[in-house]
């Protein structure tokens, strides 16, 4: 350590001992002022206050001393039938209060917190006094009644003394969460066998070749690559041939969510946009679970934010002085900031649908770009082997500018219109299949037309 380094650590424990030993003086000084002004009320009132003084004094100390020994070693834990449920499905909840000290727990109030968003069944709280090693549970139910990311717990517990004059809270640091997954309509119900939610015909316009789907061979022309070039037929023929491969065919779908915040207040007219994602995430489910059914590969694109972005990456509890410090602490206190998409890689299989169904679940609306800003954004990623099938309740410019730029590009796009507006703006998508998908209904409808 250098010279400096030695002098500046030395004035700092120097400044430390200053500033602690002019606590201590200021401290000392207002315990004399109390004990003065104690003394000459108990002169002036012939001994009596200082006899109340002292019998609140020791009803305090011992309020104090018996509620910070009820709510010391207590245990709580809680357990849930399942933590992934489809909307509409049933939660169990069994919360338990273990008192494991060698000596009662007298006065408790426990209770479990449920964030908003789950409908509840049977009690959350419990009023008890529990004896030595003596547990005590509550059991109650939730319903599922919208998609989403939900917190339940942590629990509260307040230890309340004689008179109710002191108490203790604490706030336990176990919190659970439940995913309630997005409903799927069955899309295409009663069609035969076989038939493919994406075509695998080639297509007529691109501008990309399948080298797995060999088509024949030709004579050599200006500007062809060598690395096309058969070198088999070269030989035999003696002269140059190359390989001829048909248009890439589509392969699967990539869903593009608009999930922006301003999108639905502008759609909804600053009323409640719960039913306009809602059916936006139903409908991206309902397509994923269709495509993948078929054999296809399936992906997601979104503008939204994931809803554990909201949560503290961990929890911990305390004892608090007031009930509001507790559910103050409890709250989420993060908010989404920044903007990146949300996106799942194209793949096929059981194990795909399940990843996009949980992120579906997790998807919030978010502040940020639209979704076709996004899309702009993301062209040169995007895959032309999938058809782009934008889920949005909002059909304007920007959206067709967009997927004219994207159809340019050799991008196959569909278009999902959920509420469907009025219908003459769909006029600036000329050329662009649009599916209209007021309710859930429609979905189904969806079976009978190749997206």
């Amino acid at each position: 350590m250098s010279r400096a380094s030695a002098d500046a650590a030395s004035g700092s424990a120097d400044l430390r001992a200053e500033i602690g030993a002019a606590r201590r003086g200021q401290l000392f000084s207002w315990g004399l002022v109390v004990a003065a002004v104690l003394g000459l009320l108990s002169i002036f009132s012939g001994g009596l206050f200082l006899y109340a003084a002292a019998v609140v004094g020791l009803l305090l100390a011992g309020s104090t001393l018996m509620t910070s020994l009820s709510i010391r070693q207590l245990e709580i834990t809680r357990r849930l039938s399942a933590t992934e449920v489809v909307r509409g499905e049933k939660v169990d909840v069994w919360l338990t209060v273990h008192n494991s000290k060698q000596a009662p727990a007298s006065g408790l109030f426990w209770r479990d917190q449920i964030e908003p968003g789950l409908d509840v069944q049977g009690p959350t709280c419990c009023a008890a006094s529990l004896a030595a090693d003596e547990k005590r549970g509550l059991a109650y139910r939730l319903h599922s009644v919208r998609r989403g990311l939900y917190r339940i717990g942590p629990a509260m517990v307040e230890a309340s003394g004689p008179f109710g004059l002191v108490r203790r809270f604490l706030l336990h640091s176990e919190a659970r969460f439940v995913t309630v997954l997005p409903r799927s309509v069955a899309i295409g119900q009663g069609w035969p066998l076989g038939h493919r939610p994406i075509h695998e015909v080639p297509r007529r316009r691109s501008l990309f070749e399948d080298p797995s789907r060999f088509q024949g061979i030709r004579e050599y022309q200006r500007g062809d690559s060598l690395r096309r070039v058969h070198w088999r037929a070269t030989a035999r023929s003696g002269t140059l041939q190359v390989k001829l491969f048909e248009p890439a065919v589509l392969e699967g779908v990539m869903l593009a969510v608009e999930m922006g915040r301003d999108v639905y207040h502008q759609v909804s007219g600053g009323a409640s946009t719960t039913d306009l994602d809602e059916l936006a995430a139903t409908a991206a489910a309902s397509i994923a679970e269709f495509v993948l059914g078929g054999g296809q590969a399936a992906g997601l694109i979104s503008n939204g934010a994931d809803a554990a972005e909201r949560y503290p990456d961990d929890w911990s509890g305390a004892t608090f002085r007031r009930v509001e410090d507790a559910l103050e602490a409890s709250q989420t206190r993060r908010k989404i900031i920044g903007f990146r998409p949300l996106e799942a890689a194209p793949a096929k299989g059981a194990w795909q649908l399940a990843q996009l169904r949980q992120m579906l679940a997790r998807l919030v609306l978010a502040p940020g770009p639209a979704l076709p800003e996004v899309l702009l954004a993301e062209q040169p990623r995007l895959s032309r082997s999938l058809v782009l099938m934008i889920i949005t309740p909002q059909v304007d410019g920007a959206l067709a500018n967009t997927v004219q730029v994207l159809r340019r590009s050799g991008i196959e796009v569909g278009v999902v219109w959920i509420g469907a507006g009025d219908e003459s703006q769909a006029q600036s998508l000329a050329g662009t299949p649009v599916y209209v998908v007021r309710d859930e209904n429609d979905l189904e409808l969806l079976g009978g037309h190749r997206l």
